[in-house]
C-alpha cells in the first residue's frame, strides 16, 4: 500500500476502511510519511472533526472514489425529531435508514410504505442506488435507526434501555409512536445522534444513569501547524497539553481506547480511559508500535 499511496496528491480526498471491518473514514490528505498516512477527517456531513493517523502497514483497503463520497458531499439531511408522525417523515423527506433484521442483517433503505402489519422499504446498495423493493413484517423488523444531524447538546442524565435480545442502548429523549419507543442514542463525540425505533414489545428494561465526564468542542486543527506539526508525537503532544481526547485502535484490541493523555514518553504514552457510560474507569499504557489508528477529535475536558 506504500507505493500506491507515494501516488497520491496532499489535498485528495479519500476514504481509508480500519482494518477488515466495514468502518472506514473519509478524509483529506495531508502527508504520507513512510510510516503514517495524516488525514484532515470529515464527519459524515462533511464537516472537519479532527485528525487521524494510519499506520500505513495496517491499510488494506482505500476508496480512491465513489458515488456515496460525491453525494454526501452534497447532501446533508436534516431530520425533523419533532415530527409527532415519525413514518411518514420519513416516508415525506426520503430520508435514508438502516433497519436491523430478526435474522441479524441490517440493509440501508428508504421506507415508502407503513401499514398495519408491515413496511415497504426500498433497499440500497453501497453507492446508495436501489437494488430492489421488499415487504417487511412488523414482527420480522427488531430496529429502524436514523442518524440525524445535532447541533451539540449538554446532557448528563441518560437512560439504560435493554431488550429482550441482551441489547444496551445508552438513550436519552424518549417518546412513544404506537407500537414503538423512539430515543436518540448517545453519541458522545460526535454531531451526529442516532435515532432509534424498536418495539415495545422487545424492551427488558430502562433505568438510570449520570455521565459525569465533562467536555467541551473545540477545533483540534486550530493547535495544529500542517507544514511543522504533522508528526505523530507532536499530534500526541498537543492532545496531552490542551487536554484533547485522543481515539487509539489496533486490530487486537477488543475494542477502540478512549480517554486523555495522562503522561507521554519515549516510546509510550499513558491514558485515562473513559467506558461507553462516559466515565473514566482505568488507566492504561499504549507503546507507540500499538498505534495502528490514532483520532484526535475536536473534543477536550472541561476546565
Amino acid at each position: 500500500m506504500e507505493e500506491i499511496l507515494k501516488d497520491m496528491k496532499l489535498g485528495q480526498i479519500i476514504g481509508v476502511y480500519h482494518f477488515e471491518d466495514s468502518c472506514f473514514t473519509v478524509g483529506k490528505i495531508l502527508k504520507i510519511d513512510s510510516k503514517y498516512l495524516f488525514l484532515l477527517s470529515y464527519d459524515v456531513n462533511f464537516k472537519e472533526d479532527g485528525i487521524k493517523v494510519f499506520l500505513i502497514d495496517s491499510i488494506k483497503r482505500i476508496i480512491l472514489k465513489s458515488d456515496y463520497i460525491e453525494k454526501n458531499r452534497k447532501k446533508i439531511v436534516r431530520f425533523n425529531r419533532e415530527n409527532k408522525d415519525i413514518f411518514q417523515e420519513l416516508i415525506k423527506n426520503r430520508i435514508k435508514v438502516s433497519v436491523e433484521l430478526a435474522d441479524r442483517s441490517v440493509e440501508e433503505v428508504y421506507l415508502i410504505e407503513k401499514g398495519e402489519d408491515y413496511f415497504s422499504f426500498q433497499i440500497l446498495n453501497d453507492n446508495e442506488n436501489i437494488t430492489s423493493e421488499e415487504i417487511i413484517t412488523k414482527d420480522y423488523l427488531k430496529r429502524i435507526k436514523i442518524s440525524n444531524y445535532i447541533e451539540r447538546e449538554e446532557y448528563k442524565n441518560f437512560k439504560v434501555i435493554t431488550t429482550k435480545n441482551d441489547d444496551e442502548y445508552i438513550a436519552y429523549d424518549l417518546s412513544y409512536s404506537e407500537d414503538y419507543l423512539i430515543f436518540s442514542e448517545k453519541e458522545e463525540f460526535y454531531d451526529i445522534g442516532k435515532i432509534n425505533i424498536i418495539p415495545k414489545n422487545m424492551i427488558e428494561n430502562i433505568s438510570e444513569i449520570e455521565v459525569k465526564l465533562d467536555t467541551t468542542k473545540e477545533n483540534f486543527n486550530d493547535l495544529i501547524d500542517f507544514e511543522k506539526d504533522l508528526e505523530i508525537i507532536e499530534i500526541l503532544r498537543k492532545c496531552l497539553e490542551n487536554k484533547f481526547l485522543v481515539f487509539i485502535d489496533n486490530v487486537d484490541f477488543f475494542e477502540t481506547k478512549v480517554g486523555v493523555i495522562t503522561n507521554l514518553e519515549d516510546n509510550k504514552i499513558k491514558i485515562k480511559e473513559i467506558d461507553k457510560y462516559g466515565n473514566f474507569y482505568k488507566n492504561s499504557e499504549i507503546y507507540f508500535d500499538e498505534i495502528q489508528l490514532l483520532a484526535a477529535k475536536n473534543y477536550k475536558l472541561g476546565v
